[in-house]
């Protein structure tokens, strides 16, 4: 065989080899990031802003992957959520913390998604220390993810 057409084969191959599998994150991670009270001029009033520890704060703008249950935020089933737990005992119903919610932001729209179906997704981890109305954190270009294919 014609040592450039191997060169040519190797070159094809590098990103296949080159690719980095996401890192996995538990909500149990998640849950040890601590929050401190501050109020919020702009929106006049207390709020929370978040203090990531050292292993959540190196996975900011990372691929990651987390498993959770699909909570919808809008009736057109665009916009959704991934909690720790189920609807009725998550962030928005059930008294969990903040730590306990994602939100998620999909590189197509992902159509209907029922309410509670426990989903595993992958998209890059964007932490929001003081994120106004939104989440704390965010996966975004978020897609369903299998981590054993």
């Amino acid at each position: 065989m014609p040592k450039g057409f191997i060169g040519l084969l190797m070159i094809a191959a590098m990103p296949a080899l080159c690719t980095i599998p996401p890192s996995k994150i538990t909500w149990r991670m998640l849950a040890s990031t601590d929050f401190s009270e501050f109020y919020d001029s702009n929106r006049s009033m207390w709020s929370l802003e978040a203090l990531y520890p050292d292993n959540i704060a190196t996975l900011n703008g990372k691929v990651i992957y987390i498993t959770g249950y699909v909570l919808p935020i809008d009736s057109k089933g665009e916009l959704y959520a991934l909690s720790a737990y189920p609807f009725s005992s998550c962030f928005f119903c059930g008294g969990a913390g903040p730590e306990s919610v994602m939100g998620l932001e999909f590189t197509e729209k992902p159509g209907h998604i029922p309410t509670d179906a426990v989903k595993t997704f992958k998209g890059r981890l964007v932490l929001k220390p003081k994120p106004g109305e939104g989440f704390y954190f965010a996966l975004v270009s978020v897609e369903p993810y299998d981590p054993n294919p």
